[in-house]
């Protein structure tokens, strides 16, 4: 019970608005947005927690189990703390909201000085997202691009599902997507990112969704 009352305190230091279920530390509440709350059941912690979404009118919904990067990939002997849970819950939330990527500088800045380096062959990689945010660029087993394409393939890829993104450049500088962005790689991830020539300006860069639709995104 020890370590259930330590991860209830420190999610009450920063969510003083937190509530009780049933009286149990280990089965809290929060306001999410709108009619909608958020409930987390960390009875068994280390393992993985229950988090279900609420609507006032008690309909449920379990979807963020398998949306969720740090549910989707938790692990018993590494558990992230419940109160980085709902940072990371928050963040996710309020992302798809505003329908809206998020990106660390640091990165994007990284990947641009690639695509200038290896022009004019394009470059291809998938993303990986953690707490919300895109922080890394993972070079796919096996990608074989050219000045004019790229591609990888899945089937070589490890069971990740933090990978959650794609990046590629347009040597040609038309940052839209091909028929064959749209047939292949945009139907293996969530969001995908070109950035086309000369790469050295958010000009360059656009992202789309799975369906080919332009959606915006944030540096962090």
């Amino acid at each position: 019970m020890e370590i259930l009352e330590q991860e209830y305190q420190k999610v009450v230091e920063v969510f003083p608005n937190v509530g009780l279920i049933n009286d149990l530390i280990y089965h809290i509440k929060l306001p999410l947005i709108n009619d909608v709350s958020l409930e987390i059941n960390f009875k068994n912690y280390p393992k993985k927690p229950k988090v279900i979404l609420v609507r006032e009118d008690g309909q449920t919904d379990n979807s963020l189990d398998t949306m969720l990067t740090a549910l989707k990939s938790w692990k018993k002997k590494n558990p992230l703390p419940i109160v980085e849970l709902i940072n990371e819950l928050f963040t996710f939330v309020n992302s798809m909201q505003s329908n809206e990527i998020l990106i660390n500088s640091e990165l994007l800045d990284g990947i641009m000085a690639l695509c200038r380096e290896q022009h004019p062959r394009e470059i291809l990689g998938l993303l990986r997202v953690e707490k919300g945010i895109t922080t890394e660029f993972i070079l796919p087993p096996g990608a074989l691009t050219s000045d004019s394409s790229g591609i990888f393939f899945p089937s070589r890829l490890p069971l990740d599902p933090s990978l959650e993104g794609t990046v590629h450049s347009h040597p040609s500088g038309n940052s839209n997507p091909s028929l064959g962005d749209l047939n292949n790689v945009f139907k293996k991830k969530r969001f995908h990112f070109i950035i086309g020539y000369p790469y050295n300006s958010l000009s360059c860069v656009k992202c789309f969704n799975k369906n080919g639709n332009e959606i915006p995104f944030k540096i962090i």
